[in-house]
């Protein structure tokens, strides 16, 4: 479906923002609001609760005691340490993705850009926004995870696919907001919008292919490398 392959490219872009945005500065902090934004819905404040416990099982007792650490302390915290590494790590992904793509410009990207003015595609762009927040975030907690599991920080994974936590993978909004989206776009008459979808598509497909064509592209999970420091203040060792 349209849909699906759209939302795919969503995550494979990590909602980059526009290459035309001169400022690195600016593109940190849209990045970062990105982020809070994401972490403030239903889903982020579950996975921030999530990270929460595991912050507070895996930090050492007499480490805690020593820095006059509060258990309660441990989640807010950890949250801006997801906030700072996962803004970096969607901009340095997001900038090699963009770059990619403006090697490979799609056709009809400016009939594309064009139709997001259109009151039903809008419309369409807003009801869809709770599966780019998911996206954002399992990406982050996903290449979080990865990156403790390599660099042997002792945190208990977050990620639900990870850890199989069936209650935080219900509370993922995707399917349900796919199925009102299908649904909306089905029993919807407006021209733009079915054109919207159907140029939607082809971009997904060609942006994939200019993707796929990069040689080495960067891992995600390396923009992390560093974050065992910050996480050390938390108490939670690394290494063997």
């Amino acid at each position: 479906m349209p849909f699906s392959r759209r939302t795919i490219v969503i995550a494979l872009l990590l909602s980059a923002a526009s290459p035309t945005c001169a400022q690195t500065q600016e593109k940190a902090q849209d990045k970062a609001t990105l982020v809070r934004e994401a972490l403030a819905s239903p889903y982020g404040k579950a996975l921030t609760a999530e990270l929460g416990k595991s912050l507070r099982a895996s930090a050492d007792p007499a480490c805690l005691t020593d820095k006059g650490l509060a258990a309660d302390q441990l989640e807010p915290r950890g949250r801006d340490i997801v906030i700072t590494w996962g803004t970096h790590m969607l901009e340095g992904t997001s900038a090699f993705i963009v770059r990619q793509i403006s090697d490979n410009p799609f056709a009809g990207a400016a009939e594309l850009e064009s139709l997001k003015s259109n009151p039903d595609v809008k419309r369409y762009l807003a009801m869809e926004e709770p599966i780019r927040q998911a996206k954002i975030l399992d990406l982050i907690f996903e290449h979080f995870d990865r990156y403790n599991v390599i660099a042997r920080v002792k945190l208990g994974a977050v990620y639900p696919l990870q850890t199989g936590n069936e209650a935080l993978l219900r509370l993922n909004p995707s399917d349900a907001t796919e199925e009102h989206l299908e649904a909306f776009a089905r029993k919807s008459r407006s021209k733009a919008l079915k054109r919207f979808l159907q140029l939607s598509d082809q971009e997904a497909i060609a942006q994939s292919a200019a993707i796929k064509k990069a040689s080495s592209p960067p891992l995600p999970h390396t923009f992390f490398q560093g974050v065992e420091t910050d996480l050390a203040e938390l108490c939670i060792r690394s290494g063997k």
